[in-house]
């Protein structure tokens, strides 16, 4: 029983201090996506939103290294990774956030039980834990491990944002009416018309379809071809709309933007 929980600490120290490194890595690179993607909304957001988790994720990360007994930095890391796992339950299907615009993904079932593996362990590894140095050699690795992986989505995506598909016939700007960004956004509509090699037209998303199109956060950009098929994921955030918009190309020719409300 003692190995079992001897490899369970070593599990949750190495690679729960990565997940949370990285995670943070992930979201303040482009906080603007990150506030825009959050799907915690309202009063809860206070608690929930994406500074106050940002700051949680960070202080279990500093827990983790920090020479202190072993028992309770796992129990920290499983008390974090439990509440990863009924959010991940209870926004199941919704946009998920947690690594920004990095790993763009949406809540499900595989997430609350990978949370719920992890959470399991560092409880286990309470019951065998490793001697105080060792724990914060397995805890540095696993923020290196973050590292080498930060490094590897920067190197991979340059701006953290995926490139428009070529031959785009238009693009389709959604925002929302209680969105700041998105009132930011249409104060400069003529600059963002300006960046894009194609027809650009804003739309209020009121239907439950272009709340969809959008991706469920606002402002979004989602390019189509001539036939009105969305060729891109969402961009969501100012950043990722106009790295769209200057990435998007078609044949030669440049009719002039188009408005709609």
């Amino acid at each position: 029983m003692r190995e079992l929980a001897g490899l369970c600490s070593a599990a949750v120290l190495v690679g729960g201090v990565a997940v949370l490194a990285l995670s943070i890595a992930a979201k303040l690179t482009d906080w603007e996506t990150t506030r825009v993607m959050w799907p915690v909304t309202g009063r809860p957001r206070a608690l929930a939103g994406p500074a106050p988790v940002t700051v949680a994720e960070g202080l279990a990360v500093v827990a983790a290294l920090a020479p202190a007994p072993v028992p309770a930095r796992l129990a920290l890391l499983g008390a974090v990774f439990a509440a990863y796992t009924i959010a991940a339950l209870l926004m199941r299907g919704r946009r998920c956030a947690c690594f920004g615009s990095w790993i763009p993904t949406r809540f499900t079932t595989a997430h609350a039980a990978g949370c719920a593996v992890v959470a399991v362990a560092a409880f286990v590894g309470i019951l065998g834990p490793p001697r105080t140095w060792l724990a914060c050699v397995q805890a540095a690795a696993g923020l290196g491990a973050a590292g080498a992986a930060v490094v590897w989505f920067r190197c991979r995506s340059g701006t953290g944002h995926v490139p428009a598909p070529a031959d785009v016939d238009h693009i389709v700007i959604f925002t929302a009416e209680s969105c700041r960004y998105c009132a930011a956004l249409e104060a400069q509509r003529d600059r963002y018309e300006a960046m894009a090699d194609c027809p650009v037209r804003f739309r209020r998303a009121d239907a439950e379809e272009e709340v969809e199109a959008a991706g469920g956060a606002f402002p979004a950009a989602v390019a189509y071809d001539a036939n009105g098929t969305a060729i891109s994921e969402a961009a969501h955030g100012l950043v990722a709309i106009r790295d769209l918009l200057r990435n998007a190309t078609r044949p030669s020719h440049r009719p002039g933007s188009q408005v709609t409300t």
